[in-house]
């Protein structure tokens, strides 16, 4: 572990794993003295998810401590590599729906100011690319006094849905809407379905149940490959195990006649509940609307915590923009010490992300379909000239007429 100190703070990066597992308490009395974070920022969360996914990266994880050597801010950091650069990436990169620094209340500008200073003594890296930022997200702090080059990139939009009284809610959607719902919870109800929260007794098998449903509930389907790994079940096991234990989680199950139909993860924060995952039988697929089932439940559960919205998380999946009553952005922060290997990864990153927002829409111009076309080949051109200080002035045009659009 290295550490230096300055006029204000002691600054450490932890580089060992055990260290990351002693500060375990520190953490959660940090994490429950932010006021920005999500779960995904907890100690439970992102340990697991090293726990899982660790062994691809070194640990660069920035702590941030008073005068007195009280813990006042952390940057989970790691370094690694990826579309031929070395990058600074947040720990839980991937996994995770939303990623953010941790910093005490009342002291925000101040870890700003020392975790930007100490990720410039982070040595070998080459870029910094900090995914799934909220706009209220304490990182932006940092993005503000980083000096060097320096970019805002969008990345996903998240659904959202109102926290109102179940007929209340209901009566904001169209019709045929409000009658496909309500017949599907009458169906349940008369079948006999009713959803129960397991408890930290049961929580384990509870949480390996919830991992089958939803590796059950989507066969046949198109679903991201990452969840069929063993990385991504034992980081859901360890992680949900632990969040429940400590309270920032639950998993709700549907149950008929003593079976287990259907499953989901709800997230608790003070003023946050998402629902990460959901899995089902596919009989139960077949006979109910289960998303109408599980939204109920994370509805009522918002209400009963105090809480203004469910956040559906990531993804504009048909079923989440039904439902949602707005939809907020996440971004990626993508900074640079030196403009040669900064300007094409970041080039790559707003031309995928413009790709990305117009994939689904009729009225992409036809610059963005040609982009897309030849993605990979830029990619491969991205990954020659990062490097390189002389490029060829094809390269540095292309990145002119892309910065005017």
């Amino acid at each position: 572990m290295t550490t230096y100190s300055t006029s204000k703070h002691t600054i450490s990066i932890v580089e060992d794993a055990r260290a990351f597992a002693t500060l375990e308490q520190e953490w959660n009395d940090l994490y429950h003295d932010s006021l920005l974070v999500t779960p995904f920022q907890s100690w439970a969360w992102l340990y697991s998810w090293w726990e899982a996914y660790g062994k691809r990266y070194e640990l660069q994880l920035i702590t941030v401590r008073n005068g007195e050597g009280h813990l006042i801010g952390i940057l989970p950091l790691m370094l690694g590599r990826g579309r031929g650069f070395r990058r600074l990436l947040f720990v839980g990169t991937g996994a995770s729906d939303y990623l953010d620094v941790l910093a005490r209340k009342g002291w925000e500008a101040e870890v700003a100011e020392a975790g930007a200073r100490a990720m410039g003594q982070i040595g070998a890296w080459q870029v910094v690319d900090l995914h799934q930022l909220r706009p209220a997200s304490a990182a932006w702090d940092i993005f503000e006094r980083w000096t060097g080059p320096k970019i805002r990139v969008y990345q996903d939009s998240c659904p959202m849905i109102d926290a109102r009284p179940w007929d209340e809610l209901l009566m904001s959607f169209k019709r045929k809407m409000r009658y496909d719902v309500r017949r599907a919870l009458r169906r349940a109800q008369k079948d006999g379905v009713h959803c129960e929260q397991a408890t930290p007794e049961n929580a384990e098998q509870a949480v390996l149940r919830w991992i089958a449903l939803h590796q059950e509930g989507w066969r046949g389907r198109t679903i991201d490959p990452t969840h069929l790994t063993r990385e991504f079940e034992f980081h859901l096991e360890a992680a949900a195990r632990r969040m429940i234990a400590s309270g920032l989680g639950g998993v709700y199950e549907f149950r008929r006649d003593g079976e287990v139909i259907a499953s989901h993860l709800l997230i608790f924060g003070s003023d946050f509940i998402g629902e990460y995952l959901w899995g089902a039988t596919q009989e139960a697929l077949e006979r109910y609307q289960v998303s109408s089932l599980t939204i109920h439940n994370g509805i009522n559960v918002a209400l009963k915590r105090n809480c203004s919205c469910l956040d559906l998380l990531r993804g504009e999946e048909p079923y989440k923009l039904r439902w949602a009553s707005k939809v907020v952005a996440s971004h990626r922060a993508i900074l640079g010490r030196s403009r040669v290997p900064w300007t094409p990864y970041a080039a790559y990153y707003v031309l995928r992300s413009r790709a990305k927002q117009y994939v689904n829409s009729d009225e992409a111009p036809s610059w963005i379909n040609d982009a897309v076309d030849r993605s990979r080949v830029v990619r491969r051109k991205v990954k020659r000239y990062a490097n390189e200080e002389h490029r060829p002035r094809w390269v540095d045009a292309a990145i002119n007429r892309l910065k005017e659009r």
